[in-house]
């Protein structure tokens, strides 16, 4: 596993790759949870300002809301397993941190935890919350970010148009539904 190192949030923004599939991670000792989010955006530059969009049926969607802050986790390829069996189970009845190997970092900034295996996160204070359709738009402002200290963004696994996707090329996945 890389050491990370500190990142300023200008130096943050530039490290996100295009279209990213992120792991947010939410709550505290008591309860927390990290949810497969393919849903995130940058909302605005000055002031910085980033968001995830969750659906108002899961259970991330009540921990967003009873907590003032969470973590943005950019996986690497060699997190694709795992992110999608994140992504298929119920933090209500899983400890998805136990279940799939995943280390919860105490954040520098946050109450919630970051996930050490990532190769970049970032540490979010939440701003704003609204409803659009089905899901909820948590808007955060950046508060820490800290990278492998080899991170380079076309390492990030990224999602769009329903594939995952490294630098352009397409990962298949096998539907385990």
């Amino acid at each position: 596993m890389a050491d990370k190192i500190d990142l300023s949030f200008q130096q943050a923004m530039l490290a996100l790759p295009p279209a990213p599939i992120v792991l947010v991670a939410v709550g505290g000792e008591e309860e927390m949870n990290v949810a497969t989010v393919g849903m995130f955006n940058v909302f605005s530059l000055y002031p910085i300002r980033i968001g995830v969009g969750v659906m108002t049926s899961r259970y991330s969607y009540k921990l967003l809301k009873q907590n003032k802050d969470f973590s943005i986790n950019i996986p690497g390829k060699e997190m694709m397993d795992r992110v999608e069996a994140v992504g298929r189970s119920s933090g209500a009845k899983v400890n998805k941190f136990e279940e799939f190997d995943l280390t919860p970092v105490k954040g520098k900034r946050i109450g919630s935890p970051k996930i050490k295996e990532c190769l970049l996160n970032i540490e979010c204070k939440k701003v704003d919350d609204f409803e659009v359709g089905d899901h909820t738009w948590f808007i955060a402002e950046i508060v820490h970010a800290d990278a492998n200290t080899d991170y380079d963004r076309s390492q990030a696994l990224l999602y769009w148009d329903g594939e995952y996707r490294m630098a352009g090329e397409p990962i298949n996945v096998v539907d385990k539904r």
